[in-house]
């Protein structure tokens, strides 16, 4: 006398998995500032997002055999992830010492933080369309992991730069000889005659000014401040190298006055002012202040201050 367990349904762990993948593969094209190199950055995502996947969706097919020690070491599994937001902190904190115009610490936890998060959304979204799949069957799983898709994009979408604050070109001069200002704006002080020249004949300026509450907190902080200089220059590149602080971009708010706008000088390589308004605009917006509201008298005269 012999017996047999029921045949496992192999469709919720295959349809999850490939809904896992998909969604990991979705938000590669978004990362590629976050990207300390390729191919090699694409090999350990992809196999990262392999596992994640794997490990959501054989969740549900090891509930419906009953093995419940599966179950709970694929869990245990999970808790690898941390290891990899631990790993592309140390990378991109080593790299920082080897770049003009570092990203700072505040952006750099959130690109690991986003690492980390992106591995356990690719292991929820296998989870929940395999579950939906052994549940109300292929069609309906499928249906429903292509709505879950589109949910978990929206989801990790983080705001920009642009949302909260209008970026505009503005214009380089020098008062009292050696100020540097964009516009209204005062950046620096610059000593040197051949790095004024320097910033006359080819310097670009941006005027950023905030549209509301949100906005002028996000000038004020100085991490994202540094987030923003670190994307205009890698966008148009910088003519500074090692001992040159007076050739350096730089952004600073307009003091003492103190109406929340900001500037950002820079002497570009690639002298394409579209494409550095472009690179602030899409700047993203640091988790360090997303909750900070702050208003000044004159900003709150305009209609910004609504």
């Amino acid at each position: 006398m012999g017996s047999s367990s029921a045949p496992i349904d192999w469709a919720p762990m295959i349809v999850g998995m490939a809904a896992g993948m998909l969604s990991r593969l979705l938000s590669l094209k978004s990362g590629r500032r976050d990207y300390p190199g390729y191919p090699s950055g694409y090999v350990i995502q992809l196999a990262m997002a392999m596992i994640a996947a794997l490990i959501g969706s054989a969740i549900v097919t090891s509930l419906m055999a009953k093995q419940l020690t599966a179950a709970t070491f694929l869990t245990l599994a999970a808790t690898q992830f941390y290891n990899m937001r631990q790993s592309e902190r140390s990378t991109l904190e080593k790299e920082e010492k080897l770049i003009l115009e570092p990203r700072g610490p505040a952006y750099i936890e959130g690109i690991a933080r986003t690492y980390e998060a992106r591995a356990f959304l690719a292991m929820l979204v296998a989870l929940v369309v395999s579950g939906l799949t052994a549940w109300a069957g292929l069609v309906p799983g499928v249906l429903g992991g292509l709505a879950i898709l589109v949910l978990a994009q929206e989801m990790m979408a983080g705001g920009v730069v642009g949302d909260v604050i209008d970026v505009s070109p503005g214009t380089i001069r020098f008062t009292k000889e050696s100020l540097l200002y964009v516009d209204d704006v005062m950046l620096m002080e610059i000593g040197l005659p051949h790095s004024r020249q320097r910033w006359t004949a080819e310097g670009y300026g941006v005027i950023l000014t905030p549209k509301g509450p949100r906005g002028q907190a996000v000038l004020w902080n100085l991490s994202q401040r540094q987030a923003i200089t670190h994307e205009a220059v890698t966008a148009v590149g910088m003519q500074k190298d090692v001992g040159y602080p007076e050739q350096g971009a730089l952004t600073r708010m307009e003091l003492p006055n103190s109406t929340g706008r900001a500037a950002l000088g820079v002497i570009p390589v690639d002298r394409d002012m579209a494409k550095l308004v472009k690179a602030i605009r899409q700047t993203p917006l640091l988790e360090s202040g997303k909750w900070n509201r702050m208003s000044s008298p004159i900003l709150t005269q305009g209609p910004m201050g609504d």
